[in-house]
């Protein structure tokens, strides 16, 4: 007599998500761990973007020790740390390990209208340094015109571009109020 066999369950396929807030949904995380993980993305803005950087500049931990004169274990611990253990002088660090640029800003993020003049300003400012620049030398001064006439092409599309996204015939309400004077007649 065969005694019968004893099926195991069936394995499911792995699940695969894009990224962790997709894995949270999928798999019906909590609220406690969701803030959990909000938190730590808050908390570890800073080193991710070093990380970033690091990976942009194909760079490796290594690499990057190497410019920095630490060891390869000490970027490790950076760039799995959080934002509070970080200074300005290993960000700088990066920067220069890197060879690329680092923007902090710290306060209530700019609204668009605010960041639309900031960044108006700076073309000025640039756009300026270089019309000054053109003065000092005869080749210098035809690349320049060139190249003002190119960013102005561009800046005009750019506008244009945004201006047809506006609303189409707004309406506008147009009234006018008079004051008759007693027994004048109402003309239409």
């Amino acid at each position: 007599m065969t005694t019968p066999r004893r099926r195991l369950p069936a394995k499911s396929a792995p699940r695969t998500y894009a990224s962790v807030e997709d894995l949270m949904k999928g798999e019906g995380l909590g609220d406690k761990v969701q803030q959990a993980y909000a938190q730590l993305v808050q908390d570890t803005c800073v080193t991710d973007g070093l990380t970033r950087l690091r990976r942009r500049s194909k760079l490796t931990q290594a690499d990057i020790a190497k410019r920095l004169g630490v060891t390869q274990a000490a970027v490790s611990k950076i760039e799995s740390g959080r934002d509070e253990t970080l200074t300005l002088a290993i960000i700088s660090a990066y920067a220069t390990g890197s060879r690329q640029r680092i923007n902090l800003s710290f306060g209530k993020p700019l609204t668009h209208v605010e960041a639309v003049k900031q960044h108006a300003f700076g073309l000025r400012h640039h756009l300026e340094a270089l019309a000054s620049l053109a003065h000092k030398d005869e080749a210098i001064a035809k690349d320049i015109t060139g190249f003002f006439h190119e960013a102005s092409l561009n800046i005009d599309q750019i506008v244009a571009h945004c201006r047809e996204r506006l609303p189409k015939n707004p309406k506008v309400e147009v009234r006018m109020q008079t004051h008759l004077e007693p027994g004048e007649p109402v003309s239409r």
